[in-house]
């Protein structure tokens, strides 16, 4: 599998979230490429194809709360495919619940709450960057 180390697949049902998510992810690292997802399934589905037709990202970026399918859910399906297997996943999510975190520590998931400001989410876009392991560009 060939994987590419400057895209990032985002999967929200939410468009605003997903705008706020590449233009911050941008700003940090210009060159990079952000595919969107606004369900699991349709997550799934780009990833079988990636895997086809080459270019897997090096991370994916999932929300909990969506509808169809959710985020726990997708995450499943991706642990079930050992192609997917070892892209690194995190979590995106509007709760701050215990339970959640807890949850995803078992599949070695880091776990964040979104962020309301740029500043903070440029923060984060750098360590999503390090999964990566990508150049971030020094401003």
């Amino acid at each position: 599998m060939r994987f590419l180390s400057n895209k990032i697949l985002f999967v929200d049902d939410d468009p605003d979230d997903l705008e706020f998510y590449g233009e911050s992810m941008r700003q940090v690292q210009p060159d990079l490429i952000i595919e969107e997802c606004r369900s699991g399934m349709k997550a799934l589905e780009y990833l079988l194809n990636a895997k086809t037709n080459g270019g897997l990202p090096c991370l994916i970026v999932l929300d909990v709360n969506m509808p169809v399918m959710s985020g726990k859910d997708t995450l499943l399906e991706i642990k079930k495919d050992p192609d997917l297997f070892n892209i690194p996943v995190v979590i995106f999510s509007t709760t701050s619940s215990p339970r959640e975190k807890e949850y995803f520590s078992e599949y070695e998931v880091e776990f964040f709450t979104k962020p309301c400001s740029f500043s903070e989410m440029e923060i984060i876009a750098k360590k999503l960057l390090s999964y990566c392991l990508v150049d971030i560009k020094q401003k």
